[in-house]
Parts: C-alpha cells; sequence; structure tokens
C-alpha cells in the first residue's frame, strides 16, 4: 500500500525573485536574490491564515461590511507575508531603522515601490506546487 505522506509538503520554499520586468534580480556579486518563506502545509503559514481571517472577521463585526481601504488591503498583506517569511537572501531593506525579523519584513512588504516582490512572494506561497514533490520524483 502507498504511503501518502511521502508526498507530504515541505515547511518553506525559496523563491528566486525577479524584478518588475520580470528579469531575475542579482546582488553586486551577480548572485540572485530570494527569499525563503513557509508555505500552506506548515503550522507558521496556517496561524499567519487564521490571524488573518479573524482580523477579517472583528472588522465586519464593527464596520458592518468589508470595505477597506487600499492602505488598510497593503497592511493586511504586508502582516501576513511577513508572518510567513523565514528571510531574505542576498539583500535587506535600507529604510530599515534598526529593525529586523518580521518587522524589516513587513516594511518591505508595505512599500509600494517594491511591490513587485510582495505580488511574487504572496503568489509563490499560495502555490502548493512549490512546496510540494511530484510522484514522479518520489
Amino acid at each position: 500500500m502507498f504511503d501518502i505522506t511521502t508526498l507530504a509538503a515541505t515547511d518553506t520554499s525559496t523563491l528566486e525573485l525577479v524584478g518588475g520586468d520580470d528579469a531575475p534580480l542579482f546582488d553586486e556579486k551577480g548572485k540572485r536574490l530570494s527569499i525563503t518563506v513557509y508555505g500552506p502545509g506548515s503550522k507558521v503559514y496556517q496561524r499567519a491564515q487564521a490571524r488573518q481571517q479573524n482580523q477579517l472577521m472583528d472588522k465586519i463585526k464593527k464596520r458592518g461590511k468589508m470595505d477597506q481601504t487600499a492602505e488598510e488591503k497593503l497592511a493586511e498583506q504586508a502582516d501576513f507575508l511577513a508572518a510567513c517569511t523565514v528571510s531574505f537572501n542576498g539583500f535587506t531593506y535600507p529604510p530599515a531603522d534598526g529593525l529586523e525579523g518580521q518587522e524589516l519584513f513587513r516594511k518591505a512588504y508595505a512599500d509600494p515601490s517594491i511591490g513587485f516582490i510582495a505580488t511574487q512572494v504572496a503568489a509563490h506561497i499560495n502555490d502548493w506546487a512549490n512546496f510540494t514533490k511530484s510522484s514522479a520524483e518520489s
């Protein structure tokens, strides 16, 4: 009998970044810039998603509707992505003001001038294929 857990998703995956023009991003030494994130099969991701859904429900209860400003939506996404981020690899976010960890990640994801990064990370972490081995590879 086949053990289905041999196909279990990994907790993390590393996304190699591309710029707003879809060209790969490199540091000054020619090394690819990347971000390591927790995926949908991890407890970290599941907790972040639950927290995001609970905050949304609280807003609906308070306001009676689900309207969000662009700023609120950006902040909510930045919070979720920051909670799911393990590390920035090969780069940092310069206007960090001494921030590190989730606070640094949140500030970078909330910066609309580099919004193409948050967009890539959001797409990557919500795709099980990035955290799963196919049965042909097992």
